[in-house]
């Protein structure tokens, strides 16, 4: 088995393997080709820091990696590694790690993080085994039942796309996960959609979502919480998606008041997510 940088590589090289690896797994990933490559671009990924694995001459295993910066320093952020069914227990993903910690190494970049679904113990156990730790738990739900707004707050939909004029995401309970991060936002092709909550020139409330209805973001200032805010948010949000239908990724477990937002709304629970990290020695 060769491993070698995915450098000039694209997303339509990328692709069937992706399918291919990804088709049993618990949640079976198979997006089409302009998906593919819309999550790749959103995730900043960087084919020559990312690795492959080929079997017979045909690409049979992924590791592909992006780097954020995150606290000021760069990090390897693994989007999605797998290998094909045919061309397992070779030590692809093992080898695979092994060229993305030397790449990273080259570029000064010695830590790493990824997400797995925490029913998939096998890839926990795999990525345990390379040295990954859980750092954060991060919950998805889905919300589809009727928002009700018990106070009522003049919501703007935002027609022109202005990230200029997003407020900092510095009312956050906590960090977002790297799909969730602005720059991650920011390269969302279609571009995410703006919703707000204004009082005197100032924002109190923000919410930002794609048009297929996930809310990549959702904050209140501090002051102005417990007002119904975030609830009038999210039943704007409702009428601009597809059968009302919001899903919210990646939410922080420890996130309570969220959580507890999205409950009394009646969202459901959907899966978990470790978020697991790596630091190499310096």
């Amino acid at each position: 088995m060769k491993i070698a940088s995915l450098a000039g590589l694209a997303p339509d090289d990328i692709h069937p393997c992706f399918l291919d690896a990804f088709s049993d797994y618990l949640v079976p990933a198979q997006p089409s080709l302009p998906q593919l490559a819309a999550m790749l671009r959103r995730r900043g990924w960087i084919p020559e820091l990312s690795a492959g694995a080929w079997l017979d001459g045909r690409l049979a295993g992924f590791w592909l990696c992006a780097a954020p910066e995150i606290d000021g320093e760069r990090e390897g952020y693994c989007i999605a590694a797998g290998v094909s069914p045919a061309a397992r227990r070779r030590r692809a993903l093992t080898d695979m790690a092994g060229l993305v910690g030397r790449l990273l190494a080259a570029h000064g970049i010695r830590r790493q993080r990824l997400e797995v679904i925490d029913g998939n113990q096998r890839a926990r156990d795999a990525y345990a085994s390379l040295g990954f730790e859980p750092l954060r738990k991060l919950d998805c739900y889905q919300l589809q039942a009727p928002v009700q707004a018990a106070c009522r707050w003049p919501v703007t939909i935002h027609t022109a796309h202005d990230p200029a004029r997003w407020p900092a995401p510095d009312a956050l309970a906590y960090p977002p996960a790297v799909p969730n991060r602005r720059e991650s936002l920011l390269r969302a092709d279609p571009p995410l959609r703006w919703l707000s909550v204004d009082r005197d020139g100032q924002t109190l409330g923000s919410l930002l979502m794609s048009p297929d209805g996930e809310v990549a973001e959702l904050q209140v200032s501090p002051p102005c919480r417990r007002q119904g805010i975030a609830s009038q948010l999210l039943q704007a949000a409702q009428s601009l998606s597809v059968c009302g239908r919001l899903g919210f990724n990646n939410v922080d477990s420890r996130d309570l008041p969220l959580l507890s937002l999205l409950l009394r709304h009646q969202a459901v629970y959907r899966l978990s997510q470790w978020e697991m990290t790596l630091s190499a020695p310096r």
